[in-house]
């Protein structure tokens, strides 16, 4: 761990090493939170604009049936993406 100071306007520098180990830049930003009394900062990335999309009638469907499960809270949170892939492969063929 590197020490920092709080300066004038509660500014606080990134050392060198922290920002390039983890890619950060100036102009990007950082999520700050709040958890088990530390402070937690993560980098964040944000499209511009996205990219228009034309779907498919099918492709209409399974993303109006997927806001419908949304809205109706048929959906489920996982810790990370290995947990998501687990459960994915294991309903494959199950219907």
């Amino acid at each position: 761990m590197v020490l920092v100071r709080v300066r004038d306007r509660a500014q606080v520098t990134l050392p060198a090493r922290v920002r390039r180990s983890l890619g950060i830049e100036e102009g990007d930003y950082l999520q700050v939170g709040v958890e088990a009394g530390r402070i937690v900062m993560v980098p964040q990335a944000f499209l511009d604009k996205l990219p228009e999309v034309e779907l498919s009638a099918e492709g209409e469907r399974m993303l109006q049936e997927g806001l419908d499960d949304m809205a109706a809270g048929r959906v489920r949170r996982h810790k990370d993406l290995e947990s998501l892939l687990s459960e994915l492969h294991r309903g494959v063929g199950q219907d």
